[in-house]
This record gives C-alpha cells, structure tokens and sequence, in this order.
C-alpha cells in the first residue's frame, strides 16, 4: 500500500482506514507463515537407504539438507559425522560407560 492509498482510506473515514490497513496486516501475517512453512521443510530430511545385512552401510542413518547443503550420517555405534560437500567429519564419538 502506497501512501497515496492511505490518504484515500483515511479521506474516506476511519471506518475504511481500519478496514484497508486491518487488510494489510493479514496481507503481511500471510506471508510471514508462508516463509516460517518453507523454512521448517528444508530442514534436515530422512534419506531412505536400505542395505542388506553385511553390506557396509547396514544399521547406519542417513539425513540431508539439500538446501543448506549438509548432511548428517550416524554410525550403528552411536558416532555422528557431519559433511558440507567436502567429505564426512566426525563430530560426536560416544564414550563408554565405565
């Protein structure tokens, strides 16, 4: 809404300046839960993998982002790798209890 449109709304009474600028803030409240939706999707995803017992990626998770361009994988012993583009690096190893 320009400022020309504002000065019409309230030149016609406050009864259609409320309307018009109540109009405009659900236009802006819209918008906003339309972008709070799109980020909370591109968050870290699930990747399906389903390797057979003995094969090499058995009992590991896989996750990505492919929008901030990241993945996550975790190893069946608990370790977690992190990856940019450039190759896993572990950044969490569980200790044992003892």
């Amino acid at each position: 809404m320009t400022f020309g449109n504002i000065g019409l709304a309230l030149a016609l009474g406050p009864g259609m300046a409320a309307a018009t600028l109540g109009s405009v803030a659900q236009a802006g409240d819209h918008r906003e839960a339309s972008k709070a939706h799109r980020r909370a999707a591109a968050g870290m995803q699930a990747v399906a993998v389903s390797p057979k017992a003995g094969d090499p990626a058995h009992g590991w998770r896989h996750f990505s982002d492919a929008r901030a361009t990241r993945a996550v994988v975790i190893s069946p012993n608990g370790e977690y790798f992190h990856s940019r583009g450039a190759g896993l690096q572990l950044v969490f190893a569980p200790t044992a209890a003892g």
